[in-house]
């Protein structure tokens, strides 16, 4: 009978340390990148936001650089916006389809990553000016944004 108890025990505590290690090593890497409270965003921040986007759903907040980052959908389509700690709305986006990509945008993508497989498409708005963040298949996954005719504008590779 002790030899089941322990036995029993010694698989239970093996099934827990491989669940705990697991649960780590899917913990988000972006170490500049921190999840926020909506209860710790500033006032003014929650109410810029609810004044520019008062039917968002699925609100999830974070902070990057100093900036406010909030994800959110509005008729079941995921957006985007960041804040200055002041309320000031500094940009904006939606996810959009890839057939919705300017083909300057398209083609530049193409060319330069013809080995991968776009994912996901945003069309952002920044200080009057629209770019395009694509998220491309593959390892390691790679970030790109682009100005609507198609000039790289960053590239970002998580590692």
């Amino acid at each position: 009978m002790k030899k089941i108890f322990f036995a029993t025990l010694f698989a239970a505590g093996f099934v827990l340390g491989a669940s705990a290690q697991t649960e780590t090593q899917t913990q988000p890497q972006s170490k500049d990148m921190q999840e926020v409270k909506e209860s710790d965003v500033p006032a003014t921040v929650k109410t810029s936001f609810k004044s520019a986007f008062p039917n968002a759903k699925d609100v999830e907040w974070k902070m990057k650089e100093g900036k406010y980052k909030v994800e959110f959908e509005v008729n079941g389509t995921d957006h985007m916006a960041s804040f200055g700690t002041d309320g000031r709305l500094m940009s904006k986006g939606m996810k959009i389809r890839t057939s919705e990509l300017p083909s300057a945008v398209s083609n530049a993508v193409k060319g330069a990553y013809a080995d991968r497989s776009i994912d996901e498409v945003y069309r952002v708005d920044k200080e009057g000016t629209a770019y395009y963040l694509v998220k491309l298949s593959g390892d390691p996954e790679t970030k790109v944004k682009y100005t609507a005719d198609g000039q790289l504008v960053k590239e970002k590779k998580d590692q």
